[in-house]
């Protein structure tokens, strides 16, 4: 009987140091991990696009290459076949749109 209670004490010594630890001491957050460069300006033509799975609505394209562009502050659709200039972070594969200005 001894042994038992032994047993169940450690156990529950055990169980409250674990649910201690992961709630005050384990490194919060969701599990994904964002990665962000410097800022960088791209230019080029603006145009809608839908990629099943991506997390862009967006392409900018210019002189054959193209970059899904998204933003999470901007209304990117204003800017649809429009020549712009979008200063932003990758995220990814991502460009991230912080601002945009329209080219003549």
């Amino acid at each position: 009987m001894k042994a038992f209670l032994y047993g169940l004490l450690f156990f529950v010594i055990v169980a409250v140091g674990a649910f201690v630890y992961l709630k005050y001491f384990s490194p919060s957050g969701t599990g994904s991990q964002t990665y962000k460069t410097q800022s960088i300006t791209k230019t080029g033509e603006l145009r809608k696009t839908t990629v099943a799975g991506s997390d862009f609505t967006h392409m900018l394209v210019a002189a054959g290459e193209s970059v899904g562009v998204a933003s999470y502050t901007l209304n990117l659709d204003d800017y649809i076949g429009k020549q712009v200039e979008i200063v932003g972070q990758y995220s990814g594969d991502t460009l991230y749109a912080d601002t945009i200005q329209i080219r003549e």
